[in-house]
């Protein structure tokens, strides 16, 4: 026999709150004593769960863009740049991410080893209107 669900409708509005400061669906997992694998089961077994979640996201994306912004007006003190940078990048990624592109092949079409690296950063769709 299976051992009852610890899900409790009131995790929706929970999770949201929890990361609107910045806050990961792990850290959440922690707040309410689960593993961060019960957070993705809960999401495939309840809707609300997962439109919560997907709000908390949001949320999180946005605190981080939030202290970037900051940072880019006033500093932040060694090292902070470089922590959110991380924060966008993991908790923003459809919004914020690096890609690397590596060319394997000569202008012949043989096969060579790589000469050049492409980064390209991702940058926000703009707003409607704007």
């Amino acid at each position: 026999m299976a051992r009852p669900t610890k899900y409790d409708p009131a995790y929706c509005e929970m999770v949201v709150a929890h990361c609107a400061d910045g806050a990961s669906l792990t850290s959440f997992a922690a707040e309410i004593d689960v593993a961060r694998s019960t957070i993705t089961e809960w999401c495939n077994e309840h809707a609300e769960f997962s439109a919560a979640c997907a709000r908390a996201k949001a949320k999180c994306a946005a605190w981080w863009e939030s202290r970037g912004r900051s940072i880019a007006k006033e500093g932040g003190g060694p090292g902070a740049a470089t922590v959110v940078m991380f924060g966008m990048k993991n908790m923003g990624a459809d919004d914020w991410k690096e890609s690397a592109q590596i060319d394997h092949t000569s202008s012949d079409g043989s096969m060579k080893a790589p000469t050049r690296i492409v980064i390209e950063a991702a940058t926000p769709e703009p707003a409607e209107g704007k």
